[in-house]
């Protein structure tokens, strides 16, 4: 099975995804992404992460990684080319086609549902959350501000969900472009990994 999970900005995405890729004993793609798309464009993983649209801005990146509670790396290169973005996305989408071909993964963002879309076997999550429960994460894990978490969250979903729109012509976040949407807010990480795996299991039995 392949798992794309996809998600709003503080939904715990990084954490569910972890739990449920350990408890299924799958492998999570992930951060490394980057790191593979760096080496075969011979640029910085930094560099990668700042052109792939499913990533926060360069104001987002300094916050740090919202689930892992730790800043991410910044790049100081120059800018590249504009034509630079368009080959990042083609080797982050070959990336996901490649380590997803052989099953037993879990791709968190990126798109994975509309990058990997025909694959067999596939389970395409999203996960959502109240808006007061992800601003108290947001708050928690950045030290923002409410009023500063509420602008980030629009300001990440929003633009997820336009490039989602633009770059694969699917509507992010909208029941129909999934087949399991998981309220974290009411079902807690434990649950909502545990419904993944649920859902997981229920499909490798049909």
């Amino acid at each position: 099975m392949i798992v794309t999970i996809s998600r709003e900005y503080g939904a715990a995405g990084l954490t569910v995804a972890d739990a449920a890729a350990h408890a299924l004993g799958y492998e999570l793609l992930t951060d490394e992404i980057p790191k593979a798309v760096a080496a075969r464009l011979g640029t910085s993983p930094e560099e990668v992460a700042s052109r792939d649209g499913d990533q926060p801005s360069l104001t987002e990146r300094i916050l740090g990684s919202l689930e892992a509670g730790s800043p991410e790396a910044i790049s100081t290169d120059p800018p590249l080319p504009d034509a630079f973005d368009e080959s990042v996305r083609r080797e982050i989408e070959r990336t996901i086609r490649e380590r997803s071909a052989a099953g037993n993964i879990v791709v968190l963002g990126r798109v994975g549902s509309a990058v990997l879309a025909g694959t067999t076997d596939l389970l395409r999550v999203f996960l959502r959350a109240d808006r007061a429960w992800r601003i108290e994460r947001v708050v928690e894990n950045f030290g923002r501000t409410p009023a500063q978490a509420a602008d980030d969250i629009d300001r990440l979903d929003a633009a997820r969900r336009r490039f989602a729109k633009e770059r694969y012509k699917i509507a992010w976040g909208e029941a129909r472009s999934y087949d399991l949407v998981i309220d974290v807010s009411r079902f807690g990480i434990a649950g909502a990994s545990g419904l993944v795996v649920a859902a997981v299991r229920t499909l490798e039995s049909t």
